[in-house]
């Protein structure tokens, strides 16, 4: 589904993603880790199209991607929840969520009573300003957004490290379960722990990316 070919990036004068091989399959949730600086923002970047590839190749479902841009990237499937969450804080909650399906032109396809059923306390947020939300809860509004088109592919940045623990059981519970439906996704973390139910896991190491 998504295969990454010898890619190298660089962030200025730094080498920050070195000949990364990857590649994840239909239905498989792929966990990296690695400490701060190591190269996951980087990569997950790369694959959205927010910075430029020095030299490799990223293919999705066949057709190459290396060079488009985030909004043709997006169109194709793929949900992004960055570290920081880039929310839009004058916008409130539900509008925030609703992005991606007023930039794709579709409907929302994962519905709000699914939000509800990860975080029963998501539902009293939905009228509040984003930017008066707590940094759990921005994170969660993050991960709604991602999803709320309908994504086959989701790239996550540290979104367990920025969730409480019972949002955290029921976030990871929610994945493995969709999975099972074909959802596919890559997930970054500075925590192991994090990702010991993936399929695959790696580690990152200056730019460099192992097979555990």
């Amino acid at each position: 589904m998504l295969k990454i070919e010898k890619l190298n990036v660089y962030r200025g004068y730094i080498h920050a993603n070195i000949d990364i091989s990857l590649e994840i399959k239909k239905g498989e949730m792929v966990g990296i880790f690695g400490s701060n600086g190591a190269g996951k923002t980087t990569l997950l970047q790369s694959i959205m199209g927010l910075v430029p590839v020095e030299s490799g190749s990223i293919y999705y479902n066949g057709l190459e991607i290396t060079a488009f841009p985030p909004y043709k990237i997006a169109r194709l499937g793929i949900g992004y929840v960055p570290e920081d969450r880039r929310l839009i804080g004058e916008l409130r909650v539900k509008e925030n969520i609703l992005i991606p399906c007023w930039g794709k032109k579709v409907s929302q396809r994962v519905k709000f009573n699914t939000f509800e059923e990860i975080f029963p306390g998501i539902k009293k947020l939905y009228g509040k300003s984003a930017e008066f939300c707590s940094g759990g809860e921005q994170m969660l509004i993050a991960i709604f957004r991602a999803l709320s088109s309908g994504p086959e592919f989701l790239l996550l940045d540290e979104c367990f490290e920025g969730l409480g623990g019972v949002a955290r059981e029921s976030w990871k519970e929610y994945l493995s379960q969709e999975r099972k439906n074909g959802l596919s996704g890559l997930i970054t973390e500075s925590n192991r722990a994090f990702l010991t139910w993936c399929d695959k896991l790696y580690q990152i190491e200056r730019g460099i990316l192992k097979p555990l």
